[in-house]
């Protein structure tokens, strides 16, 4: 075998490798612009295949699941509102048993005082 049977192989098996090439690359744009009914571009393909991914590393939410949890999130403070009246509520009450109390201890001094004085 001589160099130029060697380089007329090489030439062979390149030209074969570009026509592959060149209808493999045909083919995939043919499919993609009937999956999409046009040619995606390299950044629809990528958040296509990886979507799910980034959304679950990202900790991002989708529109249904951040509807549901606003939902949750009223009732939530709706319950909290409801805790929260509930404990002002609560909150007088003890006020105003502190104040009797320091009233009785006002007057239990004023009488220790008194006694004291006599």
């Amino acid at each position: 075998m001589t160099g130029i049977d060697v380089l007329i192989i090489i030439l062979v098996l390149i030209v074969v490798f570009l026509i592959y090439f060149y209808f493999r690359n045909r083919v995939r744009k043919k499919a993609l612009k009937e999956t999409y009914g046009h040619e995606p571009s390299h950044m629809e393909l990528y958040f296509e295949e990886y979507f799910e991914e980034i959304i679950e590393n990202w900790d991002l939410m989708r529109k249904d699941e951040v509807r549901n949890w606003s939902e949750d999130m009223n009732s939530r403070l709706d319950s909290v509102a409801k805790d929260i009246n509930s404990l002002k509520a609560r909150r007088k009450q003890i006020n105003t048993e502190f104040d009797s109390m320091e009233t009785r201890i006002k007057t239990m001094e004023d009488e220790w005082r008194k006694e004291r004085e006599t």
